[in-house]
């Protein structure tokens, strides 16, 4: 077990030195990732900036991507009214079209009701001048009813 300690102490600077080089490897890869990171990172940003129409870049007392983040922030406000907006205008279409549509109904249902009863009044008023042999006025008024024409006074 002696040996082993005493070669290790004469061994001790190079073990020293191995520690060190891997702890400086490791900082040396997480350096690289970070400058990959933030090269990434600001490509991103000037990608964003040349769609919104502003540069990445400093302008006079600005710092670099002020510019860019208030032109892009006010975008983002622009898109949430927008398409608050269209929203509202959706809904009010859809409430409109709506209420055509039961205005519709309805008077497709009163249609249909004045159709049909005016059917039966020359129904009756045919059975009445087959017995009479007499076609009057409520005869000509069913007719007129039948025909959707209004009603002679």
């Amino acid at each position: 077990m002696k040996t082993l300690f005493a070669k290790l102490r004469g061994d001790f600077a190079f073990i020293v030195l191995v520690i060190v080089g891997a702890v400086g490897a490791w900082q040396y890869v997480e350096a690289r990732q970070a400058r990959a990171d933030r090269d990434d990172l600001q490509h991103t940003a000037q990608v964003i900036c040349a769609g919104s129409g502003t540069g990445f870049g400093a302008a006079g007392k600005t710092p670099r991507g002020e510019a860019c983040a208030a032109t892009v922030a006010a975008l983002v406000r622009f898109k949430a009214s927008s398409d608050q907006l269209a929203a509202a205008t959706l809904a009010k279409a859809m409430a409109d079209h709506d209420a055509r549509q039961n205005e519709d109904t309805r008077a497709a249902r009163a249609a249909a009701e004045a159709a049909s009863s005016a059917a039966q009044r020359m129904e009756m008023a045919d059975a009445k001048a087959e017995r009479t042999n007499i076609v009057d006025s409520e005869w000509f008024r069913a007719v007129n009813g039948v025909a959707g024409l209004r009603p002679a006074r």
